[in-house]
């Protein structure tokens, strides 16, 4: 914030602003494989070997998502639930249901590794699901390392017409 502390904040960035409430911490380096390592330890869970990625901030992601081995394997795609969709995911990217249906590209930002990538977001009507296609496979399972019982979580940035990622939880025994 500036200094005469009128709410106003006089930060440049592309990510989310540093004095926002709503930051996050970035662990270590910007290195996409490294975030495995660089949780804090001190979190692990004995009972469910997992550890705590970023729990200062845990409860800003209005998407979370604990993943499946269908999220992480070769079928390249993260599988959304309609309610979850229709509640976080639509309301944002202003479209028809045609669009949907066909595949409308959005922009992620890893918050966590601070890049930029875009996915397909479509609507399976077999499933009356929704589903991120495109890299997901590549971009995020393959780069970040994702493993099934890992959590993610999502969020819509207004500052970048976004979407931003986080791995929330990360799941050592999977």
């Amino acid at each position: 914030m500036d200094e005469s502390n009128t709410g106003v904040c006089t930060h440049l960035t592309l990510g989310m602003c540093p004095c926002s409430a709503t930051t996050t911490h970035v662990f270590g380096s910007s290195s996409s494989t490294k975030k495995r390592k660089l949780c804090k330890r001190a979190h692990v869970s004995k009972r469910k070997k997992t550890t705590t990625c970023n729990d200062d901030d845990d409860e800003i992601w209005k998407i979370k998502k604990v993943l499946k081995e269908s999220d992480v394997g070769n079928m390249s795609r993260l599988m959304m639930g309609r309610d979850m969709a229709e509640d976080f995911v639509l309301p944002m990217l202003d479209v028809d249901a045609e669009e949907i249906n066909k595949g409308i590209a959005v922009s992620i930002w890893d918050v966590d590794t601070r890049s930029m990538h875009s996915l397909v977001f479509k609507r399976w009507v077999s499933s009356r699901s929704y589903v991120f296609i495109g890299n997901w496979g590549k971009d995020f399972v393959a780069r970040r390392g994702l493993k099934k019982g890992d959590e993610i979580g999502l969020r819509w940035n207004p500052f970048i017409n976004a979407f931003n990622f986080s791995v929330l939880h990360v799941n050592y025994l999977g």
